[in-house]
């Protein structure tokens, strides 16, 4: 494990809110050292799907 966290702020973008396996996901593009990856991240069910 890595003991420096990298900075993200301004690296990614919010793409939206998508389902996935049946759950809804925040998706993302995230630009780390010039490379291009798309993640997303479960939205929990206290979470709603029109918050970022």
């Amino acid at each position: 494990m890595v003991n420096d966290q990298l900075k993200f702020a301004g690296a990614a973008r919010y793409i939206g809110s998508l389902p996935k396996d049946d759950q809804m996901c925040d998706y993302y593009e995230v630009e780390v050292d010039g490379n291009i990856s798309y993640v997303y991240i479960p939205i929990g069910p206290d979470r709603n799907a029109n918050t970022p």
